[in-house]
């Protein structure tokens, strides 16, 4: 393959990634709390052997992709234990596997047990790291303070909701519900120190923007055909180019 087609390939190869990372935003475009992820490309110029001025092929690489952590839009649902975070912070969650996972959504209920959990099933941590439990009976009357401290009239405080600071990008993958584990498995809890407040009775949406994510989606789209269509006119014409020298021998 000569290097139009070699360069072709290294962007068919880019914008499957990007149409991949743009097709899980849409379909989260609906997640509480979700972030979404914006892929990072770099172009790399490989110099001609015989070139002494610079000059080169440029080839399309994938570099990963980042945390888009604009804030969602905050939409008051009334429901006593949903909370949304104003600011840097980030909830902890406990897993069914015991792994501890953070996330941004804020939609909680209790279980039989008492339990503040996800929709998903995965337990809220307090502030000390250790799940976070409330009387059911409690449940509808409690009110939280800024500082995610739970206070009932009838049973006084009930305990402080966590907050804490995301780690280093870099060390944690994307799990389900928006959450992120870290990849070594073991999440260091650190206290949000930049002043992130607890809104009762709301939930931090999620911040992808459907219209610009389907924009762009059928951006992507048009580039990649572009692409193969240039794959197929440098076949076409290696096919005519040899039709044409086994015609003249």
């Amino acid at each position: 393959m000569d290097n139009s087609t070699y360069v072709a390939l290294s962007q068919l190869t880019a914008l499957e990634r990007q149409l991949d990372v743009t097709a899980n935003n849409i379909a989260n475009a609906n997640s509480n709390g979700f972030k979404a992820a914006r892929v990072l490309f770099e172009s790399y110029l490989q110099q001609d052997d015989a070139s002494a001025s610079g000059e080169g092929t440029n080839y399309l690489i994938d570099r990963g992709s980042y945390l888009d952590d604009a804030p969602g839009a905050l939409v008051q649902t009334g429901n006593a234990l949903d909370m949304a975070l104003t600011g840097q912070g980030w909830f902890a969650y406990e897993l069914a596997d015991g792994r501890t996972a953070y996330g941004r959504d804020g939609s909680f209920v209790l279980d039989a047990q008492g339990r503040m959990v996800t929709a998903s099933g995965a337990q809220v941590l307090d502030a000390g790291g250790a799940p976070l439990n409330i009387p059911p009976e409690f449940a509808s009357t409690v009110s939280i303070s800024a500082d995610g401290v739970i206070f009932s009239t009838e049973g006084g405080v009930l305990g402080q909701v966590g907050v804490f600071t995301l780690p280093d990008r870099q060390s944690l993958s994307r799990t389900g519900g928006g959450m992120f584990l870290p990849e070594d498995g073991n999440a260091q809890l650190v206290p949000d120190d930049t002043g992130t407040q607890i809104l009762q009775g709301a939930v931090e949406s999620s911040n992808v923007q459907a219209v610009s994510e389907v924009t762009r989606l059928i951006d992507i789209q048009q580039a990649y055909q572009h692409a193969l269509n240039l794959v197929s006119s440098e076949d076409d014409l290696k096919k005519e180019m040899l039709s044409r020298i086994g015609q003249t021998s």
